[in-house]
């Protein structure tokens, strides 16, 4: 072997593969014990003898080094094929990046990197971008080929070894990169330590996850991966007219004064382009500007041009920028002998934003003049001082000046010069006349105004008595910076101050040492709010603040973030940012959210701050996901709307603030690269750049007049504003009559609905005597609601006209003025062309007669002769109704109390209480006072009553139907108990369906754009499915909820494509259609690897997925012995199984594992049969089962029963989690099914007896061991079974 330290032991099985490469034509794929940079070392002391041989042959030089390797589980399942395609992939990345390959094997590879690639700053900048190349070439295979990568810089030495006609190396950079790959923490992601990572420039500001655990071997506490789709970009220059060829003047010489002379005239009337041609003839580079450290060059230009904070000068033929400061230290005396300084206490900006400063005096020192009359004009512009007062009433104590000319990384290319005048000034007699406008002799506080405009400020000043704390904070910060060379004249006006404020007071960031540079570290939790909307994973991130009027799009797509403070943990600062960004309280936080532990990542990113020029910034940002409960409905669930929160900016003004919330699909964030290319850095491209439209609303009416309280009989608001209005219903009954009339269009039906239906005044509000906006329970505006209750009207028109134009509008809208459907064509209004070609694709892919089928069950549409179809005009005046009325108790003035008078008690709210649940509310005057809305009380009884069933509390969740994800009784039981009750027959669910389809589709605030939220924001196979389901649940009615819930897993097996045969029958039936659906394309792999199970795990499938949940009710074609309770829904079964596509049956073997240890907390009883119990995977879900197995020593994963009805997978460190452990209602979760659990790859703790002590070997018979004492590490121990 070329390398050092390959030990085989035993009967090892060898595979020949041909690598393609004519000197190494063979390769071998073979089980290998990690490389150790210990044992080489040692190896290598214990053969200095036959060194010595060849020691005149042995060379040694400087280089970067990336090893790669295979994971142990790809190696027994790769074949030759994908193998030769992944060397085929290594060879063509390298020779991209202009690397040597310098030892491989059919399963490993050494690489070496002796110069940069073009683009590349260094040569760790290279490999470490090589490694990611190849990290996402094998992340983005159909099978996904588990490689691990490290990355070191360092010696490599050779030999040319005698007994073979190789090379051999050896050295730091040869063994640490082999050691990193080794214990990578992830697979397919790029291993370095920090010393490699502080080398990066090109890559510098690429965001890195930090691993905790220290690799073995070496001093460092911590080091870096980097993920294989994280953007590696190069910053652009920040105006593209530094990179345009024509410029208004060209120079073919430089325009330079006399020698060492400046050049202030001639850059004064330059242009930014101008500006940067003047610099390009003058040798300066000015490709690098915006680059690391660097300044943009338009930030130069304003500096030198327009802010003249600095200035130009040639000096012995070199361009040089000069800047000249003078800080002015003010002191007077008062009567007790104390000296005070005067300070820049605060600014306040006419926006009403107060900063503090705690600042002294500075000016900028113009070319051309001296610190004196830069302090003279300063005075004289600051306080209205004249010269002749200045010159009787101060007098200079001490000055002091430095000069220093260093190569500033913020302007590279030319050498800079720092000029500082420190001057001492003292007031010589507090009580002169005219020294009162600086506060004197009182020595009070005093404000100044700036001159007005957009950036107009009020100055408030103090006198701080000498050897205070903010002085000393801010001296002491300025001569460390000065230490470390950074230059606070370049500093933005206030900057110093600000980070004497975040660094001494504020305390929410560092500075560090890190080698010999001054570094500034923040530390910042972000959280991703994650909840399932329709089955789709979704986001919850901020899409704009609004703030004195002025909108900021900035914070588009991001999570809540907030920085922590000193001494701050993250979780502590995670439930600060919940309550502060979401205005959520400490118990409802504990109540809706679930911290997704297993979720949480340590990562880092390095910008250079424009505010601190010089200073680098290192943010280490703590992420985590949270769970969000179903119920949390005041966030806009369960439907994913959007919602605002508002807070107040600053306790020192009223300022409000409105951040808004939307929900977004976990894909379109986070979603992985379609394709693979292969580049020296990504380039991000926009697939549009035209300007587009805004989207379109319509106008609303005007607000309803609130009566006064003492004028309102009823006690309901909502029947007081109602009061003398009535419903127009010949306008009504024109609609439901026409709606489906070719020359009846949107136009027409959109001004009978708001001429006819008198409640949809309601949705803007009440106009109340404080003349506030009204509040909604979504967060949303009045108008929003407005708009999107229109917008389900319009859907409701479009799918009564499918057989029209009515899929058309439906999928791209209708036009602003004519009304009329528009199409892909349409020149108004402006959309982006990836909008377009997803409208048409949603109108051409869509199953429209899916649409049809579900208005027909609802008696809406009526089947014809030949094709043809009628309408219900009563069934479709009930709808048109229901959607007028549906959300009107979102506005939160509406919102009624229960009555003592009419009931003690409506839906779990007691009399006295108001009914903050929106439906809810309209249930309640539905059933209470139904003749408060006019619209309402007019139908005829049959279609009142199907209106009030759709307000009825379901607890229905579509996507466990579809997924087959829960049993039938966590499915159907509350629906089929109303049904039950009574109050609907099979037109009514489907009804309630269609209304739920409608109200879904009209959800964005934009009526004309078409229905957004299923054409552009929901997944057609999603909606395809839900469309599918909606006939079963009808036959709620006449079926069990078990027996609809089997028709339907029959029908899915029946209607797949290609066809799976005949329906299962017999012991396992349900475990098979289940797991056939929550495969989801996969199923052939699943029901092959089911069939292949060890019998007692098939059992345990076979058994917990027939449980129903409901007492009395088993599957007709399924005989395993599900008696009992409770059920078991696995909450995000199929999102494991579907993660796990590749290793089914690992994936089986875990959900079996699962469900084991949940029935060892739960014992299976008689009495429970008619429970459900929900188990949380979703520490689980994302990972494949080979990282499951990947614990650190000492962690497990554990089942924790959390109440009688839920239990979670947890990922826990005996040692870290010691005081988390609870044997009464944890299982530790064996996830591996190999009869041995192999030392190193995964840490299986058993519960049982406790050890007397020293090291036990557990055998098959022995018993279980309840708990575990750490006694030291154990090496040496492999394949068997064991504990420490």
């Amino acid at each position: 072997s070329s390398h050092f330290g390959s030990i085989f032991l035993g009967n090892t099985h060898f595979s020949l593969v041909d690598l393609g490469n004519p000197s190494r034509p063979e390769g071998y794929l073979y089980p290998c014990r990690p490389w150790n940079p210990v044992a080489i070392s040692s190896m290598m002391q214990s053969t200095t003898t036959s060194m010595e041989s060849v020691k005149s042959l042995q060379q040694q030089e400087r280089a970067c080094c990336l090893a790669w390797s295979l994971t142990r589980a790809t190696q027994t399942r790769i074949g030759s094929k994908q193998l030769r395609a992944l060397h085929d992939e290594v060879r063509s990345c390298a020779e991209l990046v202009g690397v040597d390959t310098i030892e491989v094997g059919a399963t490993h590879g050494l690489l070496i990197c002796r110069r940069a690639a073009k683009g590349l700053a260094t040569t760790v900048d290279t490999m470490v971008r090589l490694g990611q190349l190849i990290c996402r070439w094998a992340s983005s295979e159909e099978t996904e080929v588990g490689i691990r990568v490290g990355v070191h810089k360092g010696d490599v030495q050779w030999i040319d070894l005698p007994t073979a006609r190789i090379r051999g190396y050896f050295g730091s950079a040869v063994s640490m990169s082999k050691h990193l790959a080794d214990i990578s923490p992830k697979d397919s992601v790029v291993h370095i330590l920090p010393s490699t990572k502080q080398a990066l420039r090109v890559l510098e500001k690429v965001r890195f996850n930090v691993s905790t655990h220290s690799p073995v071997g070496t001093h460092f506490g911590s080091s870096y991966y980097l993920e294989p789709w994280v953007e590696a970009t190069v910053e652009e220059v920040e105006e593209s007219a530094h990179r345009e060829t024509i410029v208004v003047r060209a120079f073919t010489t430089l325009p330079l004064l006399p020698k060492d002379g400046t050049l202030w005239s001639k850059v004064a009337d330059m242009s930014v382009p101008e500006f940067a041609q003047f610099l390009k003839y003058a040798g300066i580079d000015i490709e690098q500007f915006n680059r690391g450290a660097a300044k943009s060059l338009a930030s130069f230009y304003r500096e030198i041009v327009v802010d003249k904070r600095s200035y130009l000068l040639e000096k012995s033929g070199q361009l040089e920028r000069r800047m000249e400061l003078v800080r002015l230290d003010l002191v007077a005396k008062d009567s007790q002998g104390n000296d005070h300084c005067l300070m820049l206490a605060s600014e306040t900006h006419e926006n009403g934003k107060v900063r503090s400063r705690n600042q002294k005096l500075a000016a900028v020192v113009p070319e051309g003049t001296s610190w004196q009359e830069a302090a003279k004009y300063k005075f004289f512009v600051s306080f209205g001082l004249s010269e002749d007062l200045q010159s009787s009433a101060f007098s200079v104590e001490a000055q002091d000046f430095k000069e220093e000319t260093t190569n500033s990384a913020s302007v590279p290319g030319m050498p800079s010069t720092y000029l500082t005048h420190e001057i001492r000034m003292r007031v010589l007699d507090p009580s002169s006349a005219g020294l009162q406008k600086i506060g004197l002799p009182d020595f009070s506080d005093f404000d100044t105004v700036s001159e007005p405009g957009p950036d107009s400020q009020t100055q408030n000043w103090r006198w701080a008595k000498v050897g205070g704390a903010s002085t000393n904070n801010t001296d002491s910060l300025f001569k460390l910076l000065c230490d470390h060379n950074i230059n606070v004249a370049e500093f933005e006006h206030g900057a110093l101050h600000d980070l004497v404020e975040e660094v001494y007071e504020a305390k929410v960031s560092t500075l560090m040492l890190r080698g010999k540079e001054l570094q500034r570290h923040l530390q910042i939790v972000k959280v991703w709010v994650l909840a399932d909307i329709l089955s789709v994973p979704h986001l919850l991130v901020q899409s704009s603040k609004l703030y004195r009027g002025k909108k900021d799009l900035s914070v588009k797509d991001r999570p809540i973030s907030m920085r922590l403070s000193h001494g701050q943990s993250w979780q502590q600062a995670l439930t600060m940012a919940l309550q502060q960004r979401l205005g959520l309280d400490a118990k409802r936080i504990a109540d809706l959210m679930e911290v997704d532990e297993s979720s949480y990542c340590l990562c880092e990113e390095v910008e250079y701050s424009r505010t601190y020029p010089g200073l680098k910034t290192v943010y280490r940002i703590h992420e985590i996901t949270c769970r969000l409960s179903s119920t949390a409905t005041n966030l806009g669930l369960p439907d994913g709307q959007e919602f605002g929160v508002a807070r107040r900016q600053s306790s020192k003004t009223d300022d409000i603030a409105m951040t808004y919330f939307s929900w977004k699909p976990k894909k379109e964030l986070f979603g992985r690269q379609v394709r693979f290319t292969k580049s020296l850095l990504d380039v991000l491209y926009t697939s549009d750049t035209k300007e587009v439209d805004p989207k379109r609303k319509l106008p609303a009416p005007a607000p309803l007049i609130s009566p006064a309280k003492s004028l309102m009989s009823s006690g309901l608001l909502v029947q007081e504003l109602m009061k003398g209005k009535k419903t127009d219903w010949n306008r009504a009954r024109n609609a439901a009559k026409r709606i489906r009339d070719k020359d009846y269009d949107c136009k027409q039906f959109f001004e009978d609905c708001v001429a006819a239906f008198p409640e949809l005044a309601l949705y803007v509000g009440v106009a109340g005597e404080d003349g506030k906006a009204p509040v909604t329970s979504s967060g949303r505006s009045a108008d929003d609601e407005y708009q999107r209750s229109i917008g389900a009207l319009f859907a409701v028109y479009w799918l009564m006209r499918l057989d029209g134009d009515g899929g058309q509008s439906f999928s791209f809208g209708v036009d602003t003025s004519s009304w009329a459907p528009l199409s892909a064509n349409s020149r108004t209004p402006s959309r982006s062309s990836d909008e377009q070609a997803r409208r048409g694709a949603f109108l051409e892919q869509v199953k429209w007669p899916l649409f049809e089928e579900v208005l027909v069950s609802a008696g809406m549409l009526i089947p014809g002769t030949n094709g043809t179809k009628g309408h219900d005009e009563e069934r479709t005046l009930a709808m048109l109704v229901l959607t007028a009325i549906h959300d009107i108790m979102k506005i939160e003035q509406l919102l009624p109390t229960v009555s003592s008078a009419k009931t003690r008690e409506f839906c779990g709210y007691r009399a006295g209480e108001v009914i903050s649940d929106h439906d809810v509310a309209l249930g309640y005057v539905l059933e209470h006072a139904p003749d408060a809305l006019p619209s309402y009380s007019g139908l005829l009884a049959k279609q009142r009553d199907s209106v009030k069933f759709t307000q009825c509390n379901m607890e229905y969740n579509m996507g466990w139907l579809v997924q087959a994800e829960a049993p039938p009784g966590a499915l159907f039981r509350k629906f089929k108990a109303i049904i039950s009750a009574g109050k609907a027959d099979p037109k009514d669910v489907a009804f309630y369906f269609t209304h739920w389809l409608t109200d879904l589709a009209g959800a964005e605030p934009c009526p004309q754009e078409g229905c957004e939220k299923f054409v552009l924001k929901f997944p057609q196979k999603v909606l395809s499915s839900f469309l599918l389901s909606f006939p079963f649940v009808q036959h709620l009615s006449t079926k069990t909820e078990t027996q609809v819930f089997e028709d339907y897993l029959q029908w899915r097996w029946r209607a797949h494509e290609p066809a799976l045969g005949a329906a299962p029958r017999g012991e396992g039936a349900i475990a098979r259609l289940r797991l056939s659906i929550m495969a989801q394309g996969c199923h052939e792999a699943f029901l092959e690897a089911y069939e292949e199970l060890m019998p007692e795990v098939r059992q345990t499938l076979d058994i917990e997925l027939a449980r129903t949940g409901i007492s009395g009710q088993a599957y007709e074609t399924d005989s395993a012995d599900a008696q009992g309770g409770p059920a078991f829904l696995v909450y995000y079964a199929p999102a494991l199984l579907q993660r796990n596509h590749a290793d089914a049956p690992g994936s089986l073997f875990v959900l079996a594992e699962v469900l084991r240890q949940a029935r060892l907390l739960w014992a299976a009883e008689t009495g429970n049969a008619g429970e459900t119990v929900t188990i949380m995977v979703d520490a689980l879900k994302e990972l494949t089962v080979e990282g499951m197995l990947q614990l650190n020593p000492g962690e497990i994963w554990a089942l924790h029963r959390v109440s009688s009805k839920s239990a979670q997978v947890k990922k826990l460190s005996m040692l870290k989690d010691k005081d988390m452990l609870d044997w009464n209602s944890m299982r530790v979760l064996t996830l591996s099914s190999a009869d041995n659990v192999i030392a190193g790859m995964s840490s299986t703790i058993l519960q049982g007896e406790k050890p007397v002590g020293g090291l036990v070997l557990v055998t098959d018979d022995a018993p279980d061991i309840r708990e575990v004492q750490m006694l030291g590490p154990c090496t040496g121990l492999c394949g068997l079974r064991f504990c420490l």
